[in-house]
């Protein structure tokens, strides 16, 4: 079977939905910023410091294009991965889906979180609502969306199993 990518804001719900319909599918989960932090053996937020943000968008593109030729995993991916044309295609030709979330409830689930290197700014609610309205056009792009706005993420996994069957067919 095809695995399934989840694409969206930081903080918009992929890892928790994620492990949700691991467990639902028996799919394995795979996280590509934890599988760029253990194969470069360092934090993102060191990578972004040490090595710059471009360099990280490489790392992202080639676990991107690895994790394209799987089966049978959901893949959680980081928020930046829809920011190169070329991650798009590949997102745009396997089942992904967008999950979509009202902006301040994103910043509420991640105001208080270290480990996203962009936000480490002064203004971190003004920084992320720009990341956010910059990037909202791309994620809008793509076809499977779910609003994940005060829902349960079972009722979320439901959803998207339903339209992973349909896409399956």
């Amino acid at each position: 079977m095809n695995s399934i990518f989840l694409i969206g804001f930081m903080g918009a719900g992929k890892s928790t939905i994620g492990l949700e319909l691991s467990k639902k599918l028996s799919f394995n989960l795979v996280d590509t910023d934890k599988s760029i932090e253990r194969s470069q053996g360092m934090k993102i937020t060191e990578i972004f410091s040490k090595k710059g943000e471009d360099f990280f968008r490489e790392l992202e593109t080639n676990e991107l294009k690895l994790l394209s030729n799987e089966h049978n995993l959901i893949v959680s991916t980081g928020g930046g991965i829809i920011l190169k044309d070329s991650n798009r295609e590949i997102l745009n030709n396997v089942f992904s889906i967008y999950l979509k979330a009202d902006f301040d409830i994103i910043f509420e689930r991640i105001k208080e979180d270290k480990t996203r290197p962009l936000l480490l700014t002064d203004n971190p609610y003004k920084t992320a609502k720009e990341i956010f309205e910059s990037r909202y056009e791309l994620y809008e792009s793509f076809q499977n969306k779910i609003n994940t706005d005060n829902k349960h993420p079972k009722d979320i996994s439901d959803e998207i199993v339903n339209l992973y069957k349909n896409y399956e067919n």
